[in-house]
């Protein structure tokens, strides 16, 4: 019958692939942008000077 991966199992099949590729690298794009706002963030607040504490009631 079929010889292959041709007509629209072939695009689809393509499709499919590059949907997965897409995908995958705005993951990672948006894991790495997590992580480096985190870390600045984390960079930021131990820069911070601390606040006195409450005085005792």
């Amino acid at each position: 019958m079929m010889q292959g991966l041709t007509g629209w199992y072939f695009v689809i099949i393509l499709y499919v692939l590059v949907l997965a590729v897409i995908a995958l690298v705005l993951y990672f794009t948006v894991r790495l942008a997590v992580l480096h706002a985190l870390k600045a963030h984390t960079r930021w607040v131990s820069t911070q000077p601390r606040p006195d504490p409450l005085p005792p009631a």
